[in-house]
């Protein structure tokens, strides 16, 4: 069973990391949009239509279902994808919700990129879930497309990471909602900078099992046969899935895209896509 998952960059690699872990048993192609990155300081209306276009991709590479790892894509323009294609689209939002529950000093800080940061649906969840919860939502425009450049822009990403963290430290936050699949890849960054006493939570958990709720109410037949098959042979080379790797910028950042991949021996071909 092959599943589609995208990104602007590097970033949906999180996610997808994620879904390989814990179902090794799928095929995943990853598409890296990154001709059209970044994402986070387009219109929506671009959005929308970049979507659209990316939904017809997947839909040529027979992919079962798309998950869209990229919080900008998913706030502004997931309705757009869904109303073009039949396929189940899993998109990803913050994670404000365990946030809250989590955060003991009820001081909650949510990083975004500005499309994010600036979305009704992300304060919307805020509204949802805060309580008597003190929440900052800060942004950078930047972050995700540098760390994308890693590690060429590692010294640029921790200056930015450094003056993100200070003013989180200066408002007493507790819980750190990373709002854009790109930010876990530099986790460690922040946690050296912020401290055990600071939570930082990301979505690839939550995502994950969406993905094999959706899978399994939209194809049941299919997926329980193919579980039988994997319980029946669990160390059989058989019943690993694939993961391909596809830009459409080309081979420019493919060495990058390989080196997030925790896998690596997954990986069965990398592409470049016109989309």
């Amino acid at each position: 069973m092959k599943v589609g998952v995208m990104d602007s960059g590097a970033g949906g690699l999180t996610i997808l990391n994620a879904i390989h872990q814990k179902h090794p048993y799928l095929d995943l192609v990853y598409l890296a949009d990154d001709a059209f990155a970044p994402y986070g300081t387009k219109s929506i209306t671009q959005l929308q239509d970049r979507l659209v276009k990316v939904g017809r991709f997947f839909e040529n590479e027979k992919v079962c279902a798309i998950v869209v790892a990229c919080n900008t894509a998913t706030v502004a323009a997931i309705d757009a994808l869904r109303a073009s294609t039949l396929l189940p689209i899993i998109g990803v939002e913050p994670a404000v919700k365990p946030a809250f529950r989590l955060s003991k000093k009820r001081r909650v800080a949510v990083l975004a990129t500005p499309v994010t940061a600036e979305s009704p649906r992300l304060n919307q969840l805020i509204d949802l879930w805060k309580e008597d919860s003190h929440v900052s939502i800060m942004s950078s425009s930047t972050l995700a497309f540098d760390i994308d450049a890693w590690p060429e822009t590692e010294e640029k990403v921790k200056q930015t990471i450094e003056q993100l963290s200070q003013e989180m430290l200066a408002q007493n936050i507790d819980t750190l909602v990373l709002a854009c699949t790109h930010y876990p890849l530099v986790k460690h960054l922040f946690e050296q900078i912020l401290g055990s006493e600071c939570e930082i939570i990301e979505p690839s958990e939550g995502v994950t099992a969406q993905l094999i709720r959706r899978l399994t109410e939209s194809y049941p037949n299919d997926m329980s046969q193919l579980l039988d098959a994997v319980s029946k042979h669990q160390d059989s080379s058989e019943n690993q899935g694939s993961i391909e790797l596809c830009s459409s910028l080309g081979f420019k950042n493919m060495q990058r895209l390989n080196s997030w991949v925790i896998s690596s021996s997954a990986i069965k071909g990398c592409r470049h896509v016109l989309i």
